[in-house]
């Protein structure tokens, strides 16, 4: 998707596009968006997997859970260009200053909350043992579906529908899927949720927003353990 493209034709819903009709689904007298539900389904099942975390080598378990299933259902099912949902670089022009700033602000805010006690206890059970260049490798590699997931496919898909309500909207399974972290981390999300899918709709791409977020959880780790 290139900045020269118009918001209108951004939120063309995934229905409409190529002249196709918008696909209904009716069950027991009530007509669905068949794409909107797909959406849900998906993502539900895909988090509730990825949460029970039963697989080794967890971290690319949810590589393939929240980034490669998605990308081949957008392929696959729906026949359309992953690139619609925020995969590529977008208006790096406006990502990359704010990236940059945001590293700036949340080194001193994850300074002062890695030294809680809450925080190193969590942070410091998820080694296993391995050296940290590994662990911020493997974060990276998380992060990375966990954003398109949320700032990528929800966020593009049910924005074609509800526009930018979606920015909200994705923040609630965001919101729950960090439900056994710290407090503090817990009520963060509403803000932190809302501001990386703004990013991603700003700069039509969920790119940026994996970057600051893999330098915050780099930070956090390093933090926890002692290692700054």
């Amino acid at each position: 998707m290139t900045d020269t493209e118009s918001t209108a034709d951004r939120l063309t819903p995934i229905s409409e596009m190529g002249g196709r009709s918008t696909r209904v689904w009716h069950v027991w007298g009530v007509d669905f968006d068949a794409r909107i539900v797909q959406i849900v389904a998906f993502a539900t099942l895909i988090l509730i997997i990825a949460f029970n975390d039963r697989f080794p080598g967890a971290e690319y378990a949810r590589f393939v859970l929240e980034f490669l299933i998605p990308v081949a259902i957008i392929l696959l099912v729906w026949r359309e260009n992953p690139r619609r949902y925020g995969i590529g670089l977008g208006n790096w022009r406006l990502g990359i200053p704010i990236v940059i700033a945001g590293v700036a602000i949340m080194t001193v805010v994850i300074w002062f909350a890695g030294q809680q006690p809450d925080f190193r206890a969590y942070y410091t059970s998820s080694y296993d043992d391995r050296p940290m260049w590994r662990l911020i490798i493997d974060t990276g590699v998380d992060l990375f579906a966990w954003e398109f997931f949320f700032r990528g496919w929800l966020l593009w898909g049910w924005g074609r529908k509800y526009g930018t309500d979606a920015i909200w909207l994705q923040v609630i399974p965001f919101a729950l899927m960090h439900m056994w972290k710290p407090e503090i981390e817990q009520l963060s999300t509403v803000i932190g949720g809302a501001f990386f899918g703004l990013l991603a709709w700003r700069t039509r791409s969920f790119f940026w927003g994996w970057l600051l977020h893999w330098f915050m959880m780099a930070w956090v780790l390093m933090v926890a353990a002692r290692y700054v």
